[in-house]
């Protein structure tokens, strides 16, 4: 884009499509600019946004940012997000990349968030989505005072713990659940489980920059012990520990595990205790808490040992 010689930044020898460090972080808050910069060249095979009017940006993170936009021909709203890579990407990897993604839009659940086609430029990614108007628990939960009652939070659990057992069934695990990705919509109103598989096929994929050595994928708080020591290989019985810890989180508005000022969240995950819920809010139902509480144990081999089991126990706790 800028015409820098980026030998030093990408290894010398190494080739393939590839955005400097400070292109990288002009774009991270707002990618779309850049991705329509390089749709305009014209030499990329896959498909442009063409038929998307983009309206406005939803939220930002780590792996890119989401923006809201209609389909020129029937003006559903979607979302878009766009992802940056941080290495070379060659053709070939594009291509095993895509085909993985072509599996992801096979999952088609009503409590999983429905993927409506994708495509890439340079070293830029995108993937239209379906567009969920109520916005994420997180969201609720902010409007709630920073927790959501029983009566709010049962359902909303039910429903996740339905598409993650499809998904689960299906051989796919999400490896990020948190109230962040978890999506509510108003007509019908239901939850649906967000962003599943896209981050962790970026990563797998390599284009995110992540390595085994020094680097984790997922989010601290709501990550298993098992899920730092080795992330390529986590499996439904991970999902199950975020999860568990997403719902702890939406009934008492705090995590499995304290984390103190000036400690690593690493450091505490491979070494921290665990609360059981029951010591956070006293009025949280026996049998619901003995459910949570064995979501989130340590050992993974006395938690569920994935979101179908769950879900049975959650349904007889509710």
């Amino acid at each position: 884009k800028c015409g820098k010689d980026v030998s030093d930044e990408l290894g010398r020898g190494k080739g393939g499509h590839y955005l400097c460090a400070a292109c990288r972080q002009r774009a991270q808050a707002d990618p779309m600019e850049l991705l329509n910069q390089l749709l305009a060249k014209g030499h990329q095979k896959t498909p442009s946004i063409a038929g998307f009017d983009i309206e406005r940006k939803l939220g930002e993170g780590g792996c890119g940012a989401v923006y809201l936009a209609r389909r020129k021909r029937d003006q559903q709203r979607v979302a878009i997000k766009v992802m940056l890579s941080k290495v070379a990407v060659d053709e070939q990897s594009r291509v095993k990349f895509a085909q993985e993604i072509e599996v992801m839009k096979r999952l088609r659940h009503e409590h999983l968030v429905e993927l409506l086609e994708h495509g890439s430029a340079g070293s830029a990614f995108y993937f239209v989505m379906e567009f969920c108007d109520r916005g994420s628990v997180a969201d609720l939960m902010q409007r709630r005072g920073g927790k959501l009652s029983l009566a709010e939070a049962g359902p909303i659990m039910l429903q996740t713990l339905e598409g993650l057992t499809y998904a689960h069934k299906a051989g796919f695990v999400h490896r990020d659940l948190k109230p962040q990705n978890l999506l509510l919509k108003r007509t019908p109103s239901v939850a649906k489980v967000g962003d599943f598989g896209f981050a962790k096929s970026f990563q797998k994929a390599g284009f995110s920059g992540m390595t085994v050595t020094g680097t984790y994928a997922g989010t601290p708080f709501y990550m298993p012990r098992e899920q730092v020591i080795n992330f390529k290989y986590v499996k439904p019985v991970s999902d199950v520990w975020s999860l568990g810890a997403t719902f702890y989180n939406m009934l008492t508005g705090q995590f499995p595990r304290d984390y103190p000022r000036r400690v690593d969240p690493i450091e505490v995950i491979l070494g921290g205790r665990i609360v059981p819920i029951r010591k956070r809010d006293t009025s949280i139902p026996a049998k619901l808490a003995e459910v949570i509480d064995r979501a989130v144990a340590n050992d993974s081999k006395q938690r569920y040992q994935d979101a179908g089991q769950m879900k049975e126990a959650l349904r007889k706790a509710l």
